[in-house]
């Protein structure tokens, strides 16, 4: 009694005899019969949260890791210690440096100066000690013995082996640098 009264159905397959339901299972059939083996499919499934997890975790590490090496050394470390701050707490101020020992390559070099270096010292010795001897080679050196007994009259001479005596003979050290 369809289409009687105007009460028709849209969903009954009496007026068509069931062939709609017929094309629509031949239309599957061949879609699988066509469908080849590596062929995905034409409307993609959606993923699962770990694996949609996971895939934006690897997303969101290259990304950190491109801005890591896009920043110099300076801009890094002050990252990681901006990063540590927030994580573990504390202040910026425990990570400031006092600079009351520190020391100049100077200052290092007049500590462990000699005037003559043996190879004995050279056997065991310090960064310090490297320093002030690499220091000292690249000096340039020259030897005399000299009178000094009228240097306050800035007349400093070489010995003069005849009337000298040598209680005023000093070793006289002239550096070229």
């Amino acid at each position: 009694m369809h289409g009687h009264g105007g009460y028709d159905s849209d969903f009954s397959d009496d007026e068509h005899g069931g062939e709609s339901s017929k094309k629509k299972k031949r239309a599957t059939e061949d879609d699988l019969l066509l469908k080849k083996p590596f062929q995905k499919e034409k409307h993609g499934k959606v993923a699962h949260k770990q694996v949609a997890a996971e895939l934006l975790d690897r997303e969101e590490a290259r990304n950190r890791r491109f801005h890591l090496i896009a920043m110099d050394a300076y801009q890094r470390h002050t990252k990681f210690v901006n990063d540590y701050i927030l994580y573990y707490g504390g202040k910026r101020e425990d990570f400031r440096r006092l600079g009351e020992n520190d020391k100049t390559d100077l200052d290092v070099i007049r500590e462990n100066h000699r005037f003559l270096w043996n190879e004995e010292d050279e056997m065991e010795m310090t960064w310090e000690k490297r320093l002030a001897k690499k220091y000292y080679d690249k000096l340039f050196k020259e030897y005399c013995i000299g009178d000094l007994s009228r240097y306050k009259e800035n007349k400093v001479c070489p010995l003069n082996t005849e009337g000298s005596s040598y209680s005023n003979m000093v070793l006289i050290f002239i550096i070229l640098s």
